[in-house]
């Protein structure tokens, strides 16, 4: 799947850090090739000013904008917003921004921000013409993900991947970035390239 078309693309997370673990890759080559791209972060569930000033940083090493949920400095879990509430605010991202791509949790995630995330972007976007990918970042234990459909080489960005999960210092330990790089090496192994991102499409306009 050829992504040279895209110009503007959302990425989905259900809290700061996700769209950094599983799309930070794609984010940032998405970028480099004169796209813009948002990160819409549906909640901040705890820490608000830490995680707030983490996905700051974060966004900023891959080269994104961001977009924080509204309210005050309390925090608030996604389990907490109405799914209306939710699709709505999706709604109107999608309207500020008219993306070619979409990027989301995929539907098998096992946490269930992330999965109730997904659902509210399906609903938000059945009226905007765009690619839909999907990724994964936890799945349950001896679960395979769906066999992906679309492989992104992001050999040129994997360090700036690593260098946005590292911001979130509240979340992870010093060795997670280190970790994802042996992931995204396997799946570069598998897949033919020296570093590898996979995806699942979930809605292509031809």
């Amino acid at each position: 799947m050829k992504l040279d078309h895209v110009r503007r693309a959302i990425a989905f997370g259900a809290h700061p850090d996700d769209v950094e673990v599983g799309a930070g890759g794609l984010v940032a080559k998405l970028v480099e090739s004169g796209a813009q791209v948002a990160i819409v972060v549906a909640s901040i569930p705890n820490q608000y000013a830490v995680r707030r000033a983490e996905a700051i940083a974060a966004a900023a090493k891959l080269g994104a904008s961001l977009v924080l949920p509204p309210g005050d400095e309390t925090g608030a879990r996604v389990e907490d917003v109405p799914t209306s509430a939710l699709v709505a605010r999706f709604e109107k991202e999608l309207a500020a921004i008219d993306p070619e791509l979409v990027l989301v949790h995929g539907a098998h995630d096992t946490h269930h921000d992330h999965t109730a995330v997904h659902r509210a972007v399906l609903a938000a976007v059945r009226r905007t013409r765009c690619d839909i990918l999907a990724y994964a970042t936890s799945l349950p234990a001896g679960v395979s993900p769906p066999p992906p459909t679309c492989i992104v080489d992001i050999s040129t960005t994997i360090d700036k991947k690593l260098a946005a999960i590292a911001e979130h210092k509240s979340q992870f330990q010093a060795d997670f970035a280190e970790k994802r790089r042996d992931i995204h090496r396997a799946l570069g192994i598998t897949h033919g390239v020296p570093f590898a991102e996979v995806y699942e499409v979930l809605r292509i306009e031809l």
